[in-house]
């Protein structure tokens, strides 16, 4: 069985872990693989390009190391796509507590104020206990940001597909296409959706302005939830007290985009996962490896993709 490992593995321990489950594995680096070294691969763990897929004519399967799929959803309906869904929401749930708090204290405008040795009291601030969260989203990331928040004392809300199976830790959960009742009253929107056609343009001119003034917007999802030229014109007025991008609709944008400099938008560049957390490494090595041996024991694999929803 030709089973090739294009996700970085530094280890020798997990190394030794996959070698024991499937001696034949193939450890290769993304960076130098060639079209022949995937010709005959019967798995594939790790994310390679689409049109290097091209050449892999013997594919069954293919475990991205990432939680978005969507890129991958034109692959051939008989090769099985799953994801590293779950592997994702202590990291980046971290990464967006830290925005929340970054823009809810001032903390950005302080340090901006450091620089010119200015000791001026930037006034009043709001509290996480005293805030409404709406998690626009309820997947391992949504979900996880959602728990903290709650666990903080905030009012949390969530938004998915359908309304099911409501968590305790969500106040009450709304749809797509009701969740406009809810946004004028939240103190923050998380937004931690895959792109789907329901998911790009979702926030544009019309709902950015429906958001509270002085609101709190995080984006870890997809860039093209946010058309960027609407968001740029509300916050132009300062519409909302921040917005916190680790993504972004093109990305990178372009460094002539006047959004980088644009008052109280904060971006990062899609740091928030990827491997920089150990722990969502081994989180990944760890769905890797419980998949590997159901498929090499003809069991159903976990994280399977609907390749028509993209998630």
């Amino acid at each position: 069985m030709n089973i090739l490992f294009v996700t970085p593995v530094e280890s020798k321990d997990a190394k030794e872990r996959f070698i024991a489950l499937c001696p034949d594995i193939r450890f290769m680096s993304r960076e130098n693989i060639m079209a022949k070294d995937i010709e005959d691969a019967e798995v594939i763990l790790g994310n390679l390009p689409m049109d290097m897929l091209t050449h892999a004519k013997k594919l069954k399967w293919i475990q991205l190391d990432s939680a978005g799929a969507n890129n991958y959803c034109n692959l051939d309906k008989d090769i099985v796509l799953t994801n590293a869904s779950g592997a994702y929401g202590t990291a980046i749930s971290e990464h967006m507590l830290g925005c929340v708090l970054m823009v809810m204290k001032n903390l950005a405008r302080y340090n901006e104020l450091q620089k010119s040795m200015d000791s001026t009291n930037l006034g009043s601030v709001n509290t996480i206990s005293s805030s409404k969260v709406l998690s626009v989203g309820l997947g391992d990331i949504g979900s996880s940001f959602a728990q903290k928040m709650h666990a903080l004392g905030a009012t949390v809300y969530g938004v998915r597909r359908s309304l099911h199976d409501k968590p305790d830790y969500i106040q009450e959960l709304y749809t797509m296409d009701n969740m406009d009742e809810i946004l004028p009253e939240c103190d923050v929107v998380a937004l931690s959706m895959p792109e789907t056609p329901e998911t790009i343009n979702m926030f544009d001119e019309r709902r950015l302005r429906l958001m509270k003034h002085g609101a709190i917007l995080v984006n870890v999802g997809r860039g093209s939830a946010i058309v960027t030229n609407d968001l740029y014109e509300i916050m132009k007025e300062e519409h909302l007290s921040g917005v916190c991008l680790d993504v972004t609709s093109p990305e990178p944008l372009p460094r002539n985009h006047p959004l980088w400099t644009t008052k109280h938008v904060y971006i990062t560049p899609h740091i928030s996962g990827r491997f920089n957390a150990a722990v969502t490494y081994d989180k990944v090595l760890d769905i890797f490896y419980d998949n590997l041996s159901r498929y090499l024991g003809n069991l159903p694999l976990k994280n399977v993709v609907d390749k028509n929803r993209g998630y």
